[in-house]
């Protein structure tokens, strides 16, 4: 194979977020190597492509135009959980104590990358808010998460509702991403009342 060629089809899957260089080299060599896993492979992508979208109320995924988490009559829809990413979903489901809703920033603000608060999804998270409503605030425990928290409260400080806050069992620095089970559950149940 053209070895230009095999470069571009690497530089391209190494744009998908999480894979290393070195991760899509391997990715890329074993597909080629193996037409079987090549086949699955392209099976689940058009899958995912067919079957999966973004639901447009929490910004998680929905199966075939449906939110798992939204049209489940038994979660409390007075409480909302603020993630970064669906990823952070899927780990506070994994603890499955939780049983509120879900709104998926899709980012935090990030400054560096250029990522504003008029970048963020925080305009369908206002929408959302009813007197209730309890926020708790579930984004990272880094300078990006700690800067969006702040903002998410000086948007809602005034609206008379009740906001909380994950335990800060997670450590600085820390992403949801590579939290524990019970770490993570033990973040909820000590939350607390969210003040600047």
């Amino acid at each position: 194979m053209n070895n230009e060629l095999f470069e571009e089809i690497i530089n391209n899957v190494n744009k998908n977020n999480g894979l290393t260089k070195k991760t899509s080299e391997r990715l890329v060599n074993n597909l080629i190597i193996d037409k079987f896993a090549l086949d699955n492979f392209s099976k689940q992508l058009n899958f995912i492509k067919d079957n999966f979208s973004i639901c447009p109320i929490c910004n998680y995924y929905q199966i075939k135009n449906e939110c798992l988490i939204c049209s489940d009559e038994t979660r409390n829809k007075n409480v909302i959980c603020v993630v970064a990413s669906q990823l952070d979903v899927n780990n506070i489901e994994k603890i499955n104590k939780y049983k509120g809703l879900y709104h998926v920033l899709g980012s935090e603000i990030n400054l560096n990358k250029k990522r504003s608060p008029s970048e963020i999804n925080f305009e369908s998270l206002l929408s959302r808010i009813e007197k209730n409503t309890e926020l708790i605030l579930a984004l990272n425990a880094t300078f990006e998460g700690e800067l969006t928290t702040n903002y998410i409260y000086q948007l809602t400080k005034n609206m008379n509702i009740n906001i909380t806050r994950i335990a800060k069992g997670i450590p600085m620095g820390g992403s949801l991403d590579y939290m524990d089970e019970t770490t993570l559950e033990s973040a909820f149940k000590n939350r607390k009342k969210y003040e600047v």
